[in-house]
């Protein structure tokens, strides 16, 4: 019979980052490995980059929503669970592509629906100023402002009327009914001579946003890390 073991929840979590951690790796290695001479070549080594992102991505979600699952579980005072979540992680790069295009493209394999809220790595029973806490919450800190990133990264930008000048003209309202990303939608579909740029006084907090929202799958594993020593320390 399978016994509830925070032992045993923290080494499969454990296990589960060095996966991830892992899959990241062949990311690097599959963006640094040279084409090859010929268009075939060229297509399978993009085929394969796809697969090893999408893979990565999803076990970076499906690790962050195992270890905010075992961090609140802890927290509550909870027996420790028979199983972690797996989320939709598929064993190895030979996937569909409608999988591949949805874990990378569509919904980032749904990382952001298992964002973590900071507060629960002050209920384990350690002092709320032990560095172990304070590092589980500054990286839960962080991956919220990954998620804002991600909220707002249509809030950046404007329509404008171009005056013949790269990314130069006058700028255009938003419908004031209407979200920002549904208005500027409308208002080029409407004037297809429009154009789209960044609001020239938020470019800098659209850089960081942006930064934010990418780093979004270290984050992921770094929060996991610090959970796996978390829960460790606590048993």
């Amino acid at each position: 019979m399978i016994q509830h073991s925070w032992s045993r929840t923290v080494r499969e979590l454990s296990e589960r980052t060095e996966l991830a951690r892992s899959a990241a790796s062949r990311v690097e290695s599959a963006r640094d490995r040279p084409p090859g001479d010929h268009a075939q070549d060229e297509r399978d080594s993009r085929e394969q980059l796809f697969s090893t992102v999408a893979l990565s991505r999803a076990r970076d979600a499906a690790l962050l929503k195992a270890a905010r699952f075992a961090l609140r579980r802890r927290a509550a005072g909870r027996p420790a669970p028979l199983w972690l979540p797996h989320g939709r992680v598929l064993p190895g790069a030979a996937t569909p592509r409608r999988w591949r295009s949805a874990a990378v493209f569509r919904d980032d394999a749904g990382i952001w629906r298992v964002i973590p809220q900071p507060g629960p790595e002050r209920l384990v029973g350690l002092p709320e100023d032990d560095t172990l806490v304070l590092e589980v919450a500054e990286q839960a800190r962080l991956l919220r402002a990954s998620l804002l990133g991600h909220q707002n990264r249509d809030a950046y930008y404007e329509v404008f009327k171009p005056d013949g000048r790269r990314g130069q003209g006058t700028s255009v309202p938003p419908i004031a009914v209407l979200s920002s990303k549904t208005s500027w939608k409308v208002q080029t579909w409407l004037h297809p001579g429009l154009g789209m740029r960044v609001q020239a006084d938020l470019e800098e907090e659209f850089q960081q946003a942006n930064l934010d929202r990418h780093a979004v799958w270290e984050r992921s594993r770094a929060y996991s890390a610090a959970v796996v020593k978390l829960l460790g320390r606590v048993g």
